[in-house]
């Protein structure tokens, strides 16, 4: 008798044992697609290259995004075209979602050569260190900005310095251009 109660048991508990393992194979594989998904993806354009650019930063090996964050209309493309104009690889001119009274220069680091060369255009600016690994200085044109900035002249540097690769800026540029 104990092994028809047996069979029984099983017979039972078979299907909701199988649903319940199914459930939590199911749980488990929606949780980490969720994980994967929400993961930052670093593709190899966000990469910077170790660049020898000799003792010193000049403007031509530095990449910009310039973006009106508060200025008058058409202030970021007015200093785009000052960047421009001072060798500076202007890679996108755009709106930014802040709205800023003053300059903000925002990089890799503070004290990376290429914010301290931006920094040199705008005295009064703040600049800001979001960690970025492609090494590209964001412009944040405030209300107050001066509307010529400064000519920037060189950073000193020793060594190889990280930068933006400059294939994939190229490409940057022309996707920006292209949507103009």
């Amino acid at each position: 008798m104990t092994d028809e109660v047996l069979t029984k048991a099983i017979r039972v508990l078979k299907t909701p044992v199988t649903l319940l393992a199914l459930l939590a194979l199911v749980v488990f594989g929606g949780f980490w697609g969720l994980q994967a998904a929400s993961a930052p993806m670093v593709k190899s354009s966000d990469q910077c290259v170790m660049t020898d650019v000799g003792k010193k930063l000049t403007s031509e090996f530095v990449a910009l995004r310039v973006l009106n964050a508060g200025g008058p209309s058409g202030q970021a493309k007015r200093t785009a075209t000052y960047m421009r104009a001072y060798g500076f690889n202007v890679v996108r001119v755009n709106t930014s979602s802040r709205e800023l009274t003053n300059t903000v220069i925002v990089g890799n680091a503070v004290d990376s050569p290429e914010v301290k060369l931006a920094m040199q255009m705008f005295p009064d600016a703040v600049a800001e260190a979001d960690g970025r690994t492609d090494h590209v200085v964001d412009i944040l044109i405030g209300a107050a900005t001066t509307t010529t900035p400064t000519r920037p002249t060189s950073v000193p540097v020793s060594g190889a310095i990280c930068l933006p690769q400059r294939d994939s800026v190229a490409a940057s540029a022309a996707t920006a251009d292209a949507n103009k």
